[in-house]
């Protein structure tokens, strides 16, 4: 379809034609039908700049609600000769308009530039504005290319999808001092960080774990033990938010329960009307419980 650039130069040609005829000039003639030819041919190689291309979108990290969700672009280009000025758009809502003029795409990125039987890689960035899966909608590309007089675009459905989860925000302390009648409490493992006493030596384990020192004393062959302390175990209740009116700023708070206990190294469980998970830590375990806050229906 024409730009509006387009429009206008079928308008300058217009008003060139009419005069030329007026004044039966024949260079004007010329002139204008050599106009006309040269937009022509912007039209095809418009055409040309945007076939033979592909979209590959993936999904990248989770993030929280405000920060903006990341997406890879792979933009692949078959034909021989290079591609150049290419928009990419974003459909805005999925929801079909009731007035199909309006514009519903939204410019997230210019690509200046993808050579001839290869791939140009670069990441797409939407803003969130709420919790749950943020869906890419549709993807077009989009071409000007030479003039700007035409404007050439396809659609690409991309399936991708990035979880965003609530955002980590409250007031209220961690619930230490008693969570469903049971207090909170330190534990240890055995591990490598912190010296817990001599045992007997038993075989095949490493020399360097004997304590020589205390079997010089009595010749008696000891192992040395080591503990890593693990922090508190806490648990995660929506009755501990229940004080707070707004479903959102429940979640959020506890949102922030989870960072924080995971950050102190503490293990967390997380109890919800709908979905309970045990007590662990670790990246996983608070991927698991993010999601559920992020997933979360009071009405279901």
């Amino acid at each position: 379809m024409p730009s509006a650039y387009g429009y206008a130069y079928v308008v300058l040609l217009l008003v060139m034609l009419l005069g030329a005829i007026n004044y039966n000039n024949s260079l004007g003639h010329l002139l204008c039908f050599l106009l006309v030819g040269l937009g022509q041919v912007a039209m095809h190689h418009s055409h040309r700049n945007i076939k033979n291309l592909s979209l590959t979108v993936t999904a990248l990290d989770s993030v929280f609600n405000g920060q903006s969700a990341q997406f890879r672009l792979t933009t692949s280009n078959t034909k021989p000769h290079a591609s150049y000025q290419l928009e990419v758009r974003h459909k805005i809502s999925s929801k079909k308009s009731r007035w199909p003029f309006i514009k519903r795409y939204h410019s997230l990125q210019l690509l200046d530039v993808v050579d001839g039987n290869s791939n140009h890689t670069s990441t797409l960035t939407i803003p969130t504005q709420k919790r749950g899966w943020q869906p890419l909608n549709t993807l077009s590309l989009t071409s000007s290319y030479p003039l700007g007089l035409f404007q050439c675009w396809t659609l690409f459905d991309t399936p991708a999808q990035v979880l965003v989860y609530p955002q980590a925000k409250g007031q209220k302390p961690l619930p230490i001092s008693a969570q469903a009648g049971q207090e909170s409490h330190q534990y240890e493992q055995l591990g490598e960080d912190e010296f817990a006493g001599l045992r007997s030596y038993r075989e095949g384990e490493a020399l360097h774990r004997v304590a020589w020192k205390a079997m010089a004393r009595d010749d008696q062959m000891r192992s040395k033990q080591f503990s890593s302390p693990q922090g508190r175990e806490l648990l995660f209740r929506w009755e501990d938010v229940a004080d707070i009116n707004d479903t959102e700023q429940k979640l959020s708070q506890l949102c922030q329960w989870i960072c924080q206990a995971e950050q102190q190294g503490d293990r967390y469980g997380l109890i919800l009307p709908n979905a309970e998970l045990t007590a662990s830590h670790g990246p996983s375990h608070q991927h698991h419980c993010l999601k559920l806050l992020a997933l979360f229906d009071e009405n279901r």
